[in-house]
This record gives structure tokens, sequence and C-alpha cells, in this order.
């Protein structure tokens, strides 16, 4: 069966009701991306009429001699209804509505947003949004995202698709992937806001279907029909990973997600639980997010849960074993031919057990021993590789082409934390250009290993092998 979100994202004719004359408003800028970047062809709709972009500017819809395949509303709200309305008549039946307004401002938005629902079922339209940022689709050349470029920077296209209630949130993650590593990252996005018709539900079935849809990204307030969400959650989690924030885990945020969204609470011991019945990562903080896209978007799963540590500080280790610990992780033990291995190259001060301490005494070259050592040992399903620059005697652009050549092997999951000032900002930077796993601390990178494991036991728990989850063609 087809998504529903499929005839909005194969448009070949789009309109954009709302086209504006004014530089920056948002029925400019989305006129902008679509007369730029949209393959397809583009018609610009404003009661004055004129031109824009050298595009002719229709008075209305209905002047239109074409068929049009999908349109974006962004005209004030008040105006909304009549927009679909006119919509309905001319034929369209996929329809984003950015504007704000309705529902999630109270009565009077609610009585507007009814009124847009008798004219969605008297014309068999199907509606995003109100309220939302619309989609996104940098290979489609398909943005309805009404921020300018100067303000919301757009990653370019790579594996993730991202679907959210929150425009807000969306626009900065979106922004915020733009600038992570070479910003190859989003498929498609999805910004469905009030879900007077598209939802969760329709966004993760048609993401869930797309094959250039390596891994899912999801920020939710409520569910508009938890069930079948949890359903169709379960068939595809075996297929890619998803991973997300269900907000209105406490009463404080159930009480913001109503003035937001509209959105309305769950109980979140039966939501987390749920989510991982269903194989969904979930994520709490902000930053675990851009985690999940970088050591889920650019290395292998791991077949195990034991990880080897190599640091040059003690503490680190430490922390990063204690991390371990609290990510249901296992400290590996070598096998005898690498522990061996070990014991007679390093002088006798260095530690050689797990973690892997080469003391401020170390070079690149024993970190090279150390972790190609332990990256080739069986027992290992997965290596931390931290990192304190400051010792004298660590070439750095030697370390940085060492760790590169590792990670770049995708035989295993490989995460580096670099720890300090200038050159572990440097070092970070300079992995980050080739998409590598690279963290400004050890819990963040063992986290990460941690949230790829979860995975991996998800899918072996249900018989499916990690080997056949590929994050690359």
């Amino acid at each position: 069966m087809k998504a529903r979100l499929e005839k909005f994202f194969n448009a070949k004719t789009f309109c954009v009701v709302g086209a504006s004359t004014t530089p920056n408003k948002p029925g400019n800028v989305v006129a902008y991306n679509f007369v730029n970047f949209f393959p397809g062809k583009t018609y610009l709709v404003n009661p004055k009429g004129g031109e824009l972009y050298n595009n002719k500017l229709y008075k209305s819809v209905l002047e239109i001699d074409d068929s049009i395949d999908a349109a974006c509303i962004i005209v004030p709200a008040r105006y909304a209804p009549l927009a679909l309305q006119e919509c309905g008549k001319k034929g369209i039946k996929n329809i984003i509505v950015t504007t704000g307004g309705f529902s999630e401002i109270g009565d009077e938005g609610i009585k507007l947003q009814q009124q847009m629902l008798d004219i969605m079922k008297e014309f068999e339209i199907t509606v995003i949004g109100p309220n939302c940022l619309g989609l996104y689709s940098p290979a489609l050349g398909y943005d309805t995202m009404f921020l300018p470029d100067s303000k919301l920077k757009r990653p370019t296209n790579g594996p993730v698709s991202i679907f959210t209630q929150s425009g807000a949130f969306g626009a900065a993650f979106i922004d915020q992937l733009s600038r992570l590593g070479s910003g190859k990252w989003v498929s498609k996005f999805i910004s469905y806001g009030n879900a007077s018709d598209i939802n969760e539900t329709d966004s993760l079935e048609y993401v869930g279907q797309d094959p250039d849809t390596k891994m899912i990204i999801i920020y939710l307030e409520d569910f508009k029909n938890g069930r079948e969400f949890m359903q169709k959650a379960r068939e595809i989690s075996l297929k890619k990973p998803i991973m997300g924030i269900k907000a209105n885990r406490t009463e404080t945020g159930a009480k913001a997600g109503a003035s937001h969204t509209a959105a309305l609470s769950a109980n979140d011991v039966i939501v987390d639980d749920l989510l991982n019945d269903a194989g969904i990562i979930r994520v709490i903080t902000w930053d675990q997010l851009e985690d999940c896209v970088l050591v889920f978007g650019t290395q292998p799963l791991p077949l195990g849960n034991n990880v080897a540590i190599v640091t040059d500080g003690g503490g680190a280790g430490v922390m990063a074993s204690d991390m371990v610990s609290d990510c249901g992780l296992t400290l590996a033990k070598f096998s005898a031919e690498v522990q061996k291995k070990l014991d007679d190259t390093f002088p006798s001060f260095y530690s050689t057990g797990n973690p892997i301490d080469i003391t401020g005494s170390a070079t690149a070259e024993d970190y090279r021993i150390a972790l190609e050592s332990v990256y080739d040992d069986p027992n290992v399903d997965s290596i931390v590789n931290i990192c304190i620059p400051v010792i004298p005697d660590l070439d750095i652009e030697e370390y940085i082409k060492i760790t590169k050549e590792l990670a770049k092997r995708k035989e295993k999951p490989f995460v580096t934390a670099l720890v300090g000032g200038e050159e572990a900002d440097y070092a970070t930077a300079e992995l980050l250009k080739d998409d590598l796993p690279a963290f400004e601390s050890p819990g963040r990178a063992v986290r990460a290993l941690g949230m790829l494991t979860e995975y991996t036991k998800y899918l072996q728990k249900h018989s499916v092998d990690p080997k056949s989850i590929k994050m690359e063609d």
C-alpha cells in the first residue's frame, strides 16, 4: 500500500498560495525555494497579482489552467479556509498549511480548524498541518520551510529522515545538522504541526518505505493513534533504526505541550514501555539526537556488548568504564594473543588491561598499536578511543590519521572522545569533516555505543542479523 505522503513528495506541479513579494516573508521564502530548486512546475498565487521571481502571480488558483499535484497555503489563519476551499474547487488534493493560529491558540482557533476540517472532508483533501514547517527533501528540491537560508541552514542529502510535531524543534535540529560534519544528512523532513490530518503514523509509514531513508528521528508530544503507531514502528524498526524524543514526560511538560500544539499527555511509564517494545530508542536530551545521527549514520552495528577502551588518561578511562556499566555494556576481556602482544610491546608502567592506559608518555605510534590490537581482537565488539592531546610526545596529526583509518574500516563501531582545549577541538573538527564520530567527552562516546548496542540487542531478540542493517549502499 502506498503511503499517503508519497503523493506530496512525488508532485510534478506545485502551487504556493500566499506567495509574497516582500523579502524574507514566509510566502516569499517558500516561493523562492520552489522557483529555484523544485524540478517540476511551480505556480504562485497572490490576490494582488503581478510577478515574482520571473513567474506570474495568479490572483487565485482557479485562474491556473494546469492541474496541480500539491500546494502550500501560507496566508493568515483567517484567510486559510477560503484558500483551502478554492484549492478544493481546483481539484488540488494534497495541501500543506504552514500557517499557525488554529487549535493551538484556543477556542477561536479551534473554530477555524473545524472549518478547515469540514472543507477537507467536502473535497477529500489530504492536509499537512496547520501550524507547521511542512516538508523538506534536498534531493527532490522540495522545501516549504518558510525561514530564509540566512537564518535556517539546510543540510544536504543523506540517510536520515526526521518527522516532528514541533516546527521550532525541527527547524533547530535541521539547522544543527547543517553544520555537523559534511552536512550531508537529510533525506526527508516532515513537520506536521497540529496533525489535523497527516500525523506521526503517516509520517512513519512513508519514511519506513522510503529506500533513501536509512534511519529515522522523531519528536512527539502526543499520539493521534498510539496503537497504530506502535504497530507500524514494530515493523519498521526491524529494518531501520528509529530513535527520538517523546516529550510531555512530566506534568509541567504536558501543560506546555497543550499550549504549544494542542497536544495531550499520556502516562510516561506506559509510553516508555511501548517505545521499548516497538524498538524505538528513546532519547531524552538534545545532544543525544545529534549523537544518534553521527554514530548510526557512520558506523556498523556491534555484534555484542563487549567494549575496549584505549586512553592516555587514567581518569578518563575510569569515567568511560563507569558509563560502560551505566549503558549495560561490558568491558571486553582481551584474547590471550592480544593481551600478550600488549604486555610485550608496552613498558611496564602502561596499563595493558581494559581500559588500556598508555599514560602521559603516549605517542601516536602507541595509539596505533593499542587501537589496532583491540580492533582485531574477536573478543571486542566496539572500541572507545579517548585522547587528551596535551601530552608532550603526541603528534596530533599522526593521531588523527590513525584514528581516521580505523574509523573508516567500519568492521565494528569505533568512536573517539577528545578532551581538552585547542588541540582537542582541532582534532574533533578534523574527524567530523569525514563524518567520523568524535565527541567532547568519554561519556557521550560510550553512550553513543550504548544506543548502537541497544538496537543490536533488539534485533537479535527478534532473530534479525545486525549485519543486515546497513547505513550505506
